[in-house]
C-alpha cells in the first residue's frame, strides 16, 4: 500500500503527461498478467482497547503526485499494471503511479516523503548516493534516480554500527544504505533518537519530488540487517509514538477529490480537520503477507460484507478479502462483479484490454453502487465513478481484478477511500469506516 508524496497540491490532476495533443496509446498487454497472489492473511493481536475516536492536531495535508512507478500499490502486485518504467504509456500504469505524499521534518531538514501503509521503514535518500540503473546497475546521473532534495548528514545523526538498510520492491527497485537514529517530526509530534535509514545506494523510479518514504505497517517488516543478514527489527516512526504514550494506537486516512486544495489528511491518534458522519462501522484488521515479493510487504485487508448495484447484493464475491490500499487509484472487483457494475453504466463502459480499464463515456450516467462494511452500506459517488483521464477520454473507476474470489484478493482503492474515512486502529487490530459525503466538490483526480 505503498501508501504513495510533492509540487503543489493543484499538481494532482490525472495524467498530466497526456495533454490535449496526446499521442495514441501504446499497448503493453503482454506485459500485463493477472495473477492470483500467494499470500498468507492473518489477524494480527490486540493489544489495546477499541479507541475512543476524537479530532486531533496532530494530522498533516497529503499531496498526490504521479511517481515512475506503481511499486507500492496492491493493484501493480496483482499484475494489473505493467512493470514501472519512465515513459510507461498505460492509461492503467500511468493512473496506478500516482501516490500519496506529505512532509517529515528529520533533524533541521524538511522533506516530502511517500506515505505507505504496505512497509514500515521510514527511509532518506543521502546527499552524494549513488544511483544505478535499475536492470544492470549501471552507474547512472543522480538524475535518473530523480529523487527530491538528498539529506545532508547533521552532527545529530548516529550510526548504528553493524547494521544496514536493504529493501527491493517488485519492480525491481531496491535501495542499500545505513541506519542510524535521529530527532524526526511527523504531523507534530517529535521522536527523539527514531530509527531511520539513510540510502546511498539506489535504483529507483523517482517522481522529481519525494526524498523518501515513512511506512505504517507493523515492524516485523522493518528492513535493517545484520553484517551477517539476520534482520534486526526495531520500531517504526508510529509504533515508537504510541509506544512511547505521545499518541494513541491508530491513524485516520482522509482522501479527497478536490484539486483546489489538500489531496486528503493523514492523522495519528486522531480524526482528521473535515466535517463527516462520525458515525463508525467497525471490521477486523487482517494482514495479508505476500510471499514471494521482496523483502516482504503486508497490506491491511478487510472482509466485506457485500458489493451491491442499483439497491441489490451482487453474486460472485463469496469469500473475498479486500486489501485497503490509498496507493491504488481504482477499485478490482472480481471479474463477474466489475463486468455487472461496468455494465449498468447508461451507455455502458466496455472493458479495453490495451489499456488495463473499462473505457465510458465521459457524460455517462453511473449506477447506484454501494459496499457493505461492519453491517453499515457505503454509497460510492457517481464523480468517483467516472475520471478523466484527458483527451476527452474517461474510465470507469471500478476494474477487474481476476475471476477466482475463492481464493484470490481484490482492491478497494481510492474510488472507495474518497467517500469514507479511514480509521487504522491497529491497537485494538480493527479497521473503522465512516461516511465522507458532506463535500460537494465536482473536482476529480
Amino acid at each position: 500500500m505503498r501508501f504513495v508524496s510533492g509540487p503543489s497540491v493543484a499538481t494532482a490532476m490525472l495524467l498530466l503527461s497526456l495533454g490535449a495533443d496526446a499521442t495514441p496509446i501504446k499497448s503493453n498487454k503482454s506485459l500485463r498478467t493477472r495473477r492470483s497472489l500467494n499470500s498468507t492473511t492473518w489477524k494480527p493481536a490486540a493489544f489495546a482497547e477499541s479507541s475512543t475516536l476524537s479530532k486531533s492536531t496532530n494530522y498533516v495535508a497529503l499531496k498526490k503526485v504521479a511517481g515512475g512507478s506503481a511499486r507500492h500499490s496492491a493493484a501493480h502486485l496483482k499484475g494489473l499494471t505493467t512493470p514501472a518504467t519512465n515513459a510507461s504509456t498505460e492509461l492503467i500504469s500511468l493512473l496506478e503511479g500516482e501516490e500519496f505524499a506529505t512532509e517529515i521534518t528529520i533533524g533541521t531538514q524538511t522533506f516530502e516523503v511517500i506515505l505507505d501503509t504496505g512497509s514500515s521503514d521510514t527511509w532518506v535518500i543521502e546527499s552524494g548516493f549513488e544511483c544505478v540503473d535499475v536492470g544492470t546497475k549501471k552507474k547512472e546521473s543522480e538524475s535518473y534516480c530523480d529523487f527530491g532534495t538528498p539529506y545532508t548528514v547533521e552532527k545529530t545523526f548516529t550510526t548504528i554500527k553493524n547494521e544496514d538498510f536493504n529493501i527491493g520492491y517488485g519492480d525491481g527497485e531496491f535501495l542499500e544504505g545505513i541506519m542510524g537514529t535521529e530527532t524526526v517530526t511527523l504531523a507534530g509530534i517529535t521522536v527523539e533518537k527514531q530509527t531511520i535509514a539513510l540510502a546511498n545506494y539506489a535504483g529507483w523510479y523517482g517522481d522529481g519530488t519525494t526524498s523518501g518514504l515513512t511506512g505504517f505497517a507493523y515492524p516485523a517488516l522493518t528492513s535493517a540487517y545484520s553484517s551477517n543478514g539476520t534482520q534486526k527489527v526495531y520500531n517504526p516512526l508510529f509504533t515508537t509514538m504510541y509506544e512511547d504514550g505521545l499518541v494513541d494506537s491508530y491513524f485516520s486516512l482522509a482522501i479527497l477529490r478536490d484539486v483546489s486544495g489538500a489531496s486528503g489528511y493523514l492523522t495519528l491518534g486522531g480524526l482528521p480537520p473535515i466535517d463527516f458522519d462520525e458515525t463508525f462501522a467497525t471490521t477486523p484488521i487482517l494482514v495479508t503477507s505476500i510471499s514471494g515479493y521482496p523483502k516482504g510487504y503486508d497490506f491491511y485487508t478487510i472482509e466485506v460484507d457485500s458489493i451491491n448495484l442499483n439497491g441489490k447484493v451482487l453474486s460472485g464475491g463469496s469469500g473475498a478479502k479486500y486489501i485497503v490500499d490509498s496507493g491504488t487509484t481504482l477499485n478490482y472487483y472480481p471479474t463477474s462483479m466489475a463486468n455487472a457494475v461496468n455494465a449498468a453504466f447508461s451507455p455502458p463502459a466496455t472493458y479495453n484490454d490495451t489499456q488495463g480499464a473499462y473505457l465510458v463515456d465521459c457524460n455517462a450516467t453511473a449506477p447506484a453502487h454501494t459496499i457493505t462494511i461492519g453491517g453499515t452500506e457505503f454509497t460510492i459517488n457517481p464523480l468517483d465513478m467516472i475520471l478523466y483521464v484527458g483527451d476527452n477520454l474517461c474510465i470507469s473507476g471500478i476494474d477487474d481484478g481476476g475471476d477466482n474470489a475463492s481464493e484470490d484478493l481484490y482492491i478497494l482503492g481510492d474510488t472507495f477511500q474518497k467517500n469514507v474515512v479511514s480509521v487504522f486502529d491497529v491497537g485494538a487490530a480493527e479497521m473503522k469506516f465512516a461516511p465522507n459525503v458532506n463535500y460537494t466538490s465536482n473536482d476529480t483526480y
